[in-house]
């Protein structure tokens, strides 16, 4: 039997590269690339590789914990959408609005103006 090498799970990064960040006050903006070579792509989707939905959540809250200074402890994820798929190599935007009246961190990748995702994460009491 021929061992296969295509897979690259050892050492494969595991994060976006961000190529820029804006900051005003509550409100961070990213512009992050998606490497093909990124672990999350390996397996999902052979030939049409697709960053799954937990991937994005899980950057979402790194960057909230990252950017807002938040404990990374949430109680909730709530009105999680899916309406594009994320592909490799796709340059994105992630939008984080910290609600502190609420607890809350809104967040929301795009491609060209076009949400692929969003949902918001509620800040477990302390």
């Amino acid at each position: 039997m021929e061992k296969s090498t295509e897979i690259t799970w050892p050492g494969s990064p595991t994060e976006p590269e961000i190529r820029s960040e804006r900051s005003d006050g509550d409100i961070v903006s990213l512009e992050i690339f998606v490497d093909e070579k990124l672990f999350q792509f390996q397996g999902h989707f052979p030939g049409e590789p697709v960053l799954p939905g937990v991937a994005q959540i899980d950057w979402a809250a790194k960057c909230a914990v990252r950017y807002f200074g938040v404990p990374a402890r949430f109680s909730r994820i709530g009105q999680l959408k899916f309406s594009k798929l994320i592909v490799a190599n796709s340059v994105l935007s992630l939008r984080l609005e910290y609600k502190r009246d609420k607890g809350r961190i809104i967040f929301s990748f795009s491609e060209g103006g076009e949400v692929c995702s969003s949902g918001f994460f509620e800040l477990a009491a302390q």
